[in-house]
C-alpha cells in the first residue's frame, strides 16, 4: 500500500467514524430505545477506527503472535532446525562421497563427518536436556558448581555438582593424606593447594537423578584411588579437624603462603596518621608436601611410590 492509498484509507475511516457517531447522537437525541439502532452505527465506528489505526493494530498483532510463536518454539526455530539442515547437508554429501569416493580427499571425509555427527550430537542435547534455562544458568554459577565436602561417622562425601554426582570415601579406605602447597610456572602465576587422599579401594560414586546431557554422554566414573581435594572446595579448611576427629591423628601443618618466599622490598607510607606497609615478595620455588595422615608411617616418596 503506497502513501496515497494509506492517506485515502485513513480519510475514509474518519468519514465512517463521523457518520457512525452522527447516527448514534441522533438516536440518543431522538430517545430511541431499540438496541439495533445503536448496534449498526457502532459497527460503523469500529470499522472506521480499524481503517484509521490499521497499521498500528497489524504491527501490534503481528508482534504478539510472532513473540508467542518464537517463545514457544525458540529451541526448534533457532537450534534444532538449522542443525537438522546442516546434518541433512552432511548426509547428502556423505551419499555422494560413497558414490564417488575417488573424488573425495581425506579432509573431505573429515568435513563430511563433522557436518553429520556434530549436529546430531547437539540435537540430542537440545532434545534431551541441553536447553540452558534460567534455572540451569543459576546452577552453573560459581557457588552452585563448587565442590563441597561433608562428613559423618561413615566417611567423607564430596558433592560434585558440575558432574552431577557424589563421591563417597569411607574412613577405612583412607591409607594416607598429603597436603600440598606450591607455585609453578616461570612467571609464578599458577598456584596449587589441596589435599590428596590415597585409598585402598575405588570410592563409591552416586549420580544425581537429573543430569546434564554432557554428563549422560560421558557417564564413566574415575577408577583412580587418589582423590584430589582442591582449595576451592567448600569446607576445605575443616579437613585437619576432620582428620583429628575421625582418623585419630594429630595434625600439625605449616600453611606458609608459597607466594611469600623471600621478601624483596618493604616500604612504609604515612597518611593522616595511618601507616601503610607495602611488601614485595618473591614466590618460593619449593614444593611443599606434608603428610597429614598415614596408616603405615611412610614418607611422602614411599606413599607416592605405592600408588604409581
Amino acid at each position: 500500500m503506497n502513501l496515497n492509498e494509506k492517506t485515502l484509507s485513513k480519510v475514509v475511516g474518519i468519514l465512517i467514524i463521523i457518520i457512525g457517531l452522527s447516527i448514534i447522537f441522533y438516536d440518543i437525541k431522538s430517545e430511541y430505545k431499540l438496541s439495533v439502532l445503536y448496534l449498526i452505527p457502532s459497527i460503523f465506528v469500529a470499522v472506521g477506527l480499524f481503517a484509521v489505526f490499521k497499521e498500528s493494530i497489524s504491527r501490534w498483532f503481528y508482534a504478539i503472535m510472532m513473540k508467542k510463536i518464537i517463545v514457544k518454539n525458540n529451541k526448534f526455530i533457532f537450534f534444532i532446525l538449522p542443525l537438522s539442515i546442516f546434518s541433512l547437508i552432511g548426509f547428502v554429501a556423505f551419499y555422494f562421497a560413497i558414490k564417488f569416493p575417488q573424488n573425495v580427499p581425506l579432509y573431505g571425509w573429515v568435513t563430511i563427518a563433522i557436518f553429520v555427527i556434530i549436529p546430531l550430537i547437539l540435537i540430542y542435547g537440545f532434545v534431551f536436556g541441553f536447553s540452558i534455562s534460567e534455572k540451569r544458568q543459576r546452577q552453573i554459577e560459581q557457588e552452585q558448581r563448587q565442590e563441597k565436602i561433608f562428613y559423618d561417622d561413615n566417611g567423607i562425601t564430596i558433592e560434585m555438582p558440575l558432574f552431577d554426582k557424589n563421591c563417597f570415601i569411607s574412613w577405612q579406605s583412607i591409607e594416607a593424606i598429603i597436603y600440598y602447597n606450591y607455585v609453578v610456572s616461570s612467571d609464578f602465576t599458577e598456584y596449587y593447594e589441596g589435599y590428596k587422599l590415597y585409598l585402598n579401594t575405588i570410592p563409591i560414586y552416586a549420580k544425581y537423578k537429573k543430569q546434564w546431557w554432557l554428563n549422560k554422554l560421558f557417564p564413566k566414573d574415575s577408577q583412580s584411588k587418589i582423590i584430589d581435594i582442591k582449595v576451592e572446595t567448600k569446607n576445605f579448611w575443616e579437613i585437619p579437624k576432620i582428620v583429628e576427629k575421625y582418623l585419630k591423628s594429630k595434625v600439625d601443618l605449616d600453611f606458609t603462603d608459597p607466594m611469600k618466599g623471600t621478601i624483596v622490598s618493604r616500604h612504609t607510607y604515612q597518611s593522616k596518621n595511618v601507616n601503610t606497609t607495602i611488601e614485595n615478595w618473591k614466590p618460593s620455588k619449593k614444593e611443599s608436601e606434608q603428610i597429614v595422615f598415614d596408616k603405615f608411617n611412610r614418607s611422602v616418596d614411599e606413599i607416592k611410590k605405592n600408588y604409581r
